[in-house]
């Protein structure tokens, strides 16, 4: 998955569009990368339309024509583009899944393996959606909550039905989804730190595929080791 709109890749490989269509949309897609590696770098309050402009080779006053409302529609059309590819993340990889470990190790190997190809998307979601929570500005808080909570949803549905199969323990899906969102996060942005912050050669779990068997093995089958646990009792 690419960091490319997935409805600008649609409308680019469409045959009904001009040549002028595509290469406005290929514009706008450029001035959309550049405003997304300028937040991730400089945070929303620092990042400036002027070196969102110079970063993508256009002049001011062209990305106000492809972006009336400036600084804040670049970064809502952003933040919309990137929880639309992990919306689509989550349905793809239980889709046709035989069993809720089989879609449930797959989400986590997806997203592992997106954070590793984008972590400038990472470090901007980290950053700024945690800010924009907190914001005392109520829309930007609600636009976050209403994307965090759409996340919550499309997951607990899928743990929901594996309660009603019997794969899954009968526990409070949006809570328990929470709990997998919030340890995926976390386990990102330490593997990141950890390489991006302190500077180590290499990651505590150095590859998507042994984060993924660590943190499917922590949450499927728990810390306490069953072994002795059952010859205690």
């Amino acid at each position: 998955m690419t960091g490319q709109s997935l409805f600008d890749e649609a409308f680019m490989e469409s045959p009904v569009l001009s040549r002028k269509e595509r290469e406005r949309l290929m514009r706008r897609r450029a001035m959309l990368e550049a405003a997304r590696a300028v937040f991730a770098e400089k945070g929303y309050v620092d990042a400036t339309l002027d070196e969102i402009a110079q970063r993508a080779e256009f002049g001011k006053g062209t990305l106000y024509n492809y972006f009336p409302g400036g600084k804040d529609e670049l970064f809502f059309t952003v933040f919309e583009e990137i929880f639309a590819q992990f919306r689509q993340l989550i349905e793809q990889s239980f889709a046709g899944a035989a069993s809720f470990r089989e879609g449930f190790e797959t989400f986590l190997r997806a997203s592992f393996e997106f954070f590793e190809q984008h972590r400038d998307m990472l470090l901007l979601v980290t950053r700024e959606s945690q800010r924009m929570l907190v914001s005392p500005d109520p829309e930007r808080a609600a636009f976050f909550q209403k994307h965090h909570e759409t996340f919550l949803e499309l997951l607990a549905r899928h743990i929901q039905a594996a309660i009603e199969r019997g794969e899954v323990r009968p526990l409070p899906a949006e809570a328990v989804a929470h709990t997998i969102l919030g340890n995926l996060h976390g386990l990102a942005m330490h593997r990141l730190l950890k390489e991006c912050v302190a500077g180590k050669p290499q990651h505590v779990i150095p590859t998507p595929e042994e984060a993924t068997r660590f943190l499917s093995t922590l949450l499927l089958e728990g810390l306490l080791n069953r072994t002795q646990t059952t010859e205690k009792s």
